[in-house]
C-alpha cells in the first residue's frame, strides 16, 4: 500500500487489519495523536452536561482502543464495536478500558464492553 492510500482500498478492514497491521496501527505515534485529537473533538461536539457524571458512550469502529483510552481518561465508560478481531485483540493486550472488560463475538460484529 502506497503513501496516502486508504487501507479499505487494499482489502476489507477485517482482512487488512490482521494482527501485524493492528499492532502497527496501535503503536504508530501519528495515529495515536490523531485519535486523541479526534476523540477530544468528539467529546466537545457531544456537549455533555457539565455535571461531571460519567457517561456510557458507543465507539463504533473502536479498533485497538486508542479513542477508548481518551474516553476512559475523561471519566467515561464506553462500548467499542469493531469488525476486526485482530484490532480488538490488540486492545485487550494493551489493557485498554476499565478492569473487567469483556470481548464478545456478536453475530458478525466484535464487541468490547467496558462496564
Amino acid at each position: 500500500m502506497g503513501r496516502g492510500e486508504r487501507p479499505e482500498h487494499a482489502a476489507p478492514p477485517d482482512i487488512f487489519y490482521n494482527e501485524d497491521e493492528a499492532r502497527k496501527y496501535a503503536t504508530n505515534s501519528r495515529m495515536i495523536a490523531i485519535q486523541e485529537k479526534l476523540t477530544e473533538r468528539a467529546l466537545e461536539l457531544l456537549a455533555l452536561t457539565p455535571d461531571g457524571a460519567p457517561r456510557l458512550l458507543l465507539d463504533i469502529g473502536c479498533g485497538s482502543g486508542l479513542s477508548g483510552e481518551s474516553l476512559t481518561s475523561a471519566g467515561h465508560n464506553w462500548v467499542g464495536l469493531d469488525i476486526s478481531a485482530a484490532m480488538l485483540g490488540v486492545a485487550i493486550q494493551r489493557e485498554v478500558g476499565s478492569p473487567g472488560c469483556l470481548q464478545e463475538r456478536v453475530q458478525v460484529y466484535n464487541c468490547w464492553v467496558c462496564p
